[in-house]
């Protein structure tokens, strides 16, 4: 059991193999590698993590959780090996400030992805629709701010977004 604390909050953790105890409340979790980051999975919800490089891991570490920065502290033992940290740094994001991402395009509410209409390199004009969320039983389209050249859609059809939530950058 571990004290973590992310964004000024603490939580209780433990993790048991492929699940996290948060403050009681268990979750199954997943880490897949993407290029440059962690795709962590904690019950059905996926987050964007970044860490630092592997002997740069330490209490008091500069993380990024759905390219929102936190810094994670921790007492106590999370586990074995590395993962677990990683998988505690991302259990729990909550608080801390919206998008620190230059170009970043984000939720204006929580909602469905149900399409997406651009993809990494792809040169868009102020005003395309770039997806289409869902929200509260209507489709709202979700144009680019400025002309540009899409960066990372880190978002997919079918993906359930938070206000926020990073849905897409655009250089």
């Amino acid at each position: 059991m571990a004290k973590v604390t992310i964004g000024g909050r603490t939580y209780e953790v433990e993790v048991r193999g492929d699940r996290v105890v948060v403050d009681g409340h268990e979750f199954p979790v997943t880490v897949r590698e993407d290029a440059g980051y962690l795709t962590v999975t904690a019950g059905s919800v996926p987050y964007r993590i970044q860490l630092p490089p592997p002997g740069e891991r330490q209490s008091g570490m500069e993380v990024q959780v759905d390219y929102r920065p936190f810094t994670v502290q921790w007492e106590g033992r999370l586990g074995g090996s590395s993962a677990p940290r990683e998988r505690a740094a991302a259990s729990a994001p909550t608080g801390g400030a919206r998008s620190a991402v230059k170009g970043a395009v984000t939720a204006q509410i929580s909602g469905k992805v149900v399409r997406v209409n651009v993809k990494a390199g792809q040169t868009v004009a102020k005003g395309d629709v770039l997806l289409i969320l869902e929200a509260m039983k209507m489709e709202n389209e979700i144009k680019a701010p400025a002309d540009g050249t899409v960066r990372e859609v880190p978002v997919s059809e079918g993906q359930r977004v938070a206000e926020g939530d990073v849905l897409a950058v655009i250089d």
